[in-house]
Formats: structure tokens, sequence, C-alpha cells
């Protein structure tokens, strides 16, 4: 799940700075490591790190230090790795591919109980 983060205009002003402080950083040293950037930037790792998750900045070394969330391997960017986003891809291919099935089984046909001539009969029995 996702949690969205609220800042005041202040911390959001700051966040911006590290950001163009980084990408500032990053065109003159584009294979810099995270650790590299946060000594030459003096912007916090985990804050780099944050910026990766959320896709807004790519490393290019594969040591970067983040691993996938699914499966542990290292990653340069997002939260899970190639492998596993085209794994999580195709299982939720086939679970909506399974829901359309079972939604075309279980089309409700024109059922004698909702057809008011059946209503009207069956009260006329009770009579």
């Amino acid at each position: 799940m996702s949690k969205e983060r609220v800042l005041c205009p202040a911390c959001v002003k700051e966040e911006e700075d590290n950001y163009l402080k980084i990408f500032h950083y990053m065109t003159t040293r584009p294979a810099a490591t995270a650790q590299e950037i946060a000594e030459g930037t003096g912007v916090d790792l985990m804050e780099i790190y944050r910026y990766v998750r959320e896709n807004r900045l790519r490393l290019v070394k594969t040591d970067t230090g983040i691993r996938c969330e699914s499966c542990g391997s290292p990653i340069s960017q997002g939260k899970i790795c190639e492998k596993c986003r085209q794994k999580l891809s195709l299982e939720l291919k086939q679970d909506v591919d399974k829901f359309k099935q079972n939604m075309a089984k279980n089309t409700l046909k024109p059922a004698q109980s909702r057809d008011p001539k059946y209503l009207k009969n069956y009260r006329n029995k009770d009579s």
C-alpha cells in the first residue's frame, strides 16, 4: 500500500532543492553511487533512496544498496526488479482473464423468478 506524504511548503521547497542538487550533481557524474551523491551534495542517503523508489531518480551502478522488495536482488530504480515486475504483470493478467471467464459463466440468464408473468402466476396459486 502506498503511504501519501504530507509536507509543509517549507519542506516541499527543501525537498525540491535537494532533488535539484542531486540532478545537477548527476549531470557531471552520471555513474555516481548513492553514497557518492550523498557525500557530494550533502543530501541524506535515505532521501536519495526514496527518490529512487519513487522513480524520480535512477542510479546507473547496479550495486546501489537498494533491493527488490519481492526477491531481494539489487535494483537501480523503483521497488521491484524487472523479473518480478514481469512475473507480477503475468499473474495479474491471468487473474483478470480468470475473473472475466467466471463472469461470463455466471452471467444471469433471464430467471423465472424475475419474470413478471411467473410472479403473477405464482401469486394466483397462493390465493
